[in-house]
């Protein structure tokens, strides 16, 4: 309790209740003691009772501003569309100014000194950090007048008329500079030229918990100084949830260190984590995860937007082996010379290798649109189900030996779609990609600038993808039922007619009698 409090100043508040109570019976002031249910509002961490004390504290002008910000926001592409409401729901219920100071022992210092007994206040120059509570004035500071906010003179030239100077020892709110971040990336204040053409910032990702601190206070601060949106695009994702759907968070003991996941698997080193539940506790290990791996799940597991659950047994089951048959087709098509010029289409190329140069740039189209719109999930995904799919199951298997023939045109087919699919993944894989690209093609995928250009399409040969793949699963299916390995000889199979035009490779790859 505060000296407000009179004979209760220095009590904690449990005891300060009990004490005022003994004092009113003493006093005969207590009609009747009845006892109700009440809701006090706790913190989410520490879980203790929140207390209100009235504190003379700074603020930003916000509740003005509302309606102009929305109209902002309008201007802004949310991803995905529906989590724009997490902001407007925050922004309804706004009903006072936003404080910005705390007391704090750690944070950005409050760059202002009072003078004349709190009359005047001292302003530090623009781009100096100052404490305050520690240093004077610097000479240049502005000295204003804290009623009506005119600026009197310079520090140096009034500090032998201003009395007493005390140092502001409050600090400011995290969010008063983590608001300043697009700004600051954009230039603003120290390359304005760059500002000119980078503002409204390309991006912010964010999780969806903070829509209603950073992003809000950011687009605030945009609004009040430049009367512009903040950003061109503003990409919320959901939250990280243990095995029981619960958001993983410290509070909740539940959560898993991320640097023991990417770590998982280097030097030997495996993964063991047990995670708190409600009841009980789960134990998850895993052998190999790495960053790229735990890049590829969260790109590949679930929308932007949508919770997600974080499971390292589930990552590594799904994921890594992913990256290991990725990794299986660059190192299958070292075996072979890469042509000179990867960006000239050959003569004469073979139908099987027309086709899957088809499927690659509807695949290709599809990653492009997907990453423009930065949709990441539709971009990860397609390219693993290409380079998972047809490329090593059914057009690799087509086209082995001609390969080891030593035929030029699927040597160019394969280097080519490892090339362009490698820098596609760069985003999401740096480091895997850029090690196959650059041993390979002695051009790391992640200095690539533009978007690889298409391989010829061809929908007459992508209309025939369903029946290729059902046609050698079949095939494959009948030798196995047979107690025939796949390189085994095999008769009594038709090639379908609307097939008639892979005749050839198809009766040479599964060797049809």
């Amino acid at each position: 309790m505060t000296k407000i409090a009179g004979p209760f100043a220095g009590m904690k508040v449990a005891d300060a209740r009990k004490s005022v109570i003994e004092y009113l019976e003493t006093e005969g002031k207590i009609h009747q003691i009845v006892e109700k249910e009440q809701e006090v509002p706790v913190s989410e961490r520490g879980k203790n009772p929140v207390e209100i004390i009235l504190l003379k504290e700074w603020y930003v002008r916000q509740t003005h501003i509302q309606d102009r910000i929305r109209e902002l926001a309008k201007e802004i592409e949310f991803h995905p569309p529906r989590n724009k409401q997490f902001l407007l729901d925050w922004m309804e219920n706004i009903s006072i100014d936003w404080p910005i100071s705390r007391r704090r022992w750690y944070h950005t210092e409050i760059p202002i000194w009072y003078a004349d007994e709190g009359t005047k206040v001292i302003c530090a120059p623009s781009g100096e950090y100052v404490q305050p509570w520690r240093q004077s004035p610097p000479e240049n500071s502005e000295v204003l007048d804290r009623e009506t906010r005119e600026v009197l003179g310079l520090y140096g030239d009034m500090k032998d008329d201003l009395g007493g100077i005390v140092g502001e020892q409050k600090v400011f709110d995290t969010w008063m500079d983590s608001s300043n971040s697009n700004l600051f990336v954009s230039g603003y204040l120290t390359e304005m030229d760059t500002f000119e053409k980078a503002f409204p910032t390309a991006i912010r990702p964010q999780g969806k918990e903070i829509v209603r601190t950073w992003l809000y206070y950011t687009l605030l601060k945009s609004a009040l100084l430049l009367d512009k949106p903040g950003f061109k695009h503003v990409w919320i994702d959901g939250l990280g949830m243990d095995p029981w759907g619960r958001k993983m968070s410290k509070s909740l003991g539940n959560g898993i260190d991320a640097d023991s996941v990417l770590e998982c698997g280097a030097g030997g080193r495996t993964g063991s984590w047990r995670v708190k539940g409600p009841e009980k506790s789960v134990q998850l290990k895993a052998n190999k995860i790495g960053s790229e791996c735990f890049r590829l799940w969260k790109a590949c597991d679930a929308q932007v937007g949508d919770d997600f659950h974080i499971n390292p047994e589930e990552i590594e089951s799904k994921y890594f082996g992913v990256l290991t048959k990725l990794f299986n087709v660059a190192r299958f098509a070292s075996q072979f010379e890469v042509p000179q010029n990867l960006d000239s289409l050959p003569e004469n190329l073979s139908v099987e290798d027309r086709w899957i140069l088809a499927e690659f740039a509807e695949t290709m189209d599809k990653v492009e649109s997907a990453w423009t719109n930065l949709d990441i999930y539709t971009a990860t995904q397609a390219l693993k189900t290409f380079g998972t799919g047809i490329l090593p199951s059914h057009w690799l298997e087509m086209s082995k030996s001609r390969l080891y023939d030593g035929d030029t045109n699927a040597a160019w087919t394969i280097h080519r779609i490892v090339r362009d699919l490698m820098s596609a993944l760069s985003p999401v894989c740096p480091f895997f990609t850029h090690h196959i690209s650059s041993t390979l093609y002695e051009q790391s995928a992640v200095d690539v600038r533009e978007f690889p250009n298409r391989t010829p399409d061809d929908g007459q040969l992508r209309k025939l993808t369903n029946e290729i793949e059902e046609f050698n699963g079949s095939t494959w299916r009948k030798k196995k039922d047979s107690g025939l390995s796949l390189n085994a000889p095999i008769s009594g199979i038709t090639i379908p007619e609307e097939l008639s035009e892979f005749n050839s490779i198809l009766t040479q790859m599964h060797k049809l009698e």
